[in-house]
């Protein structure tokens, strides 16, 4: 599967307009190296992030699991819970991050006349993915 941003495992089931909408109202941002986007154990804030360019480290009890590059995709479990965050997520190499925000999220879900049952599907792609 290509990695662009409308791939994203997150989006199958979703129709093009819905998807091109959906990424019409997230948010463009820009991090320096070494700042922390997420903080492990931390309140989510409802957002999850797709790398447009640069790297980051994510980590779990100060172990290393993960270094994304562009077209990596992380904290998308904020989309469909408010659980709190399961690992910290460090910027290594200056990042442009697109954001995507739970509430628009959960409004395209609900233009679903299956809405329930593709949230339980993203939450078994999210589990499945992080198995990877």
């Amino acid at each position: 599967m290509s990695n662009t941003i409308e791939n994203l495992y997150i989006f199958d089931g979703f129709s093009k307009e819905v998807i091109a909408f959906f990424l019409l109202m997230s948010q463009t941002q820009y991090h320096k190296a070494w700042e922390t986007i997420i903080k492990q154990g931390e309140a989510s804030n409802g957002c999850a992030y797709y790398i447009n360019s640069g790297k980051v480290r994510v980590f779990q009890w100060k172990k290393e699991l993960a270094t994304l590059e562009a077209g990596g995709f992380f904290g998308e479990i904020a989309l469909i819970t408010d659980d709190l965050r399961n690992a910290t997520v460090e910027i290594i190499e200056d990042a442009e991050l697109q954001v995507f925000l739970k509430d628009d999220f959960l409004t395209l879900l609900q233009q679903s006349a299956h809405s329930e049952e593709m949230k339980e599907e993203i939450r078994r792609r999210i589990i499945e993915n992080g198995k990877k």
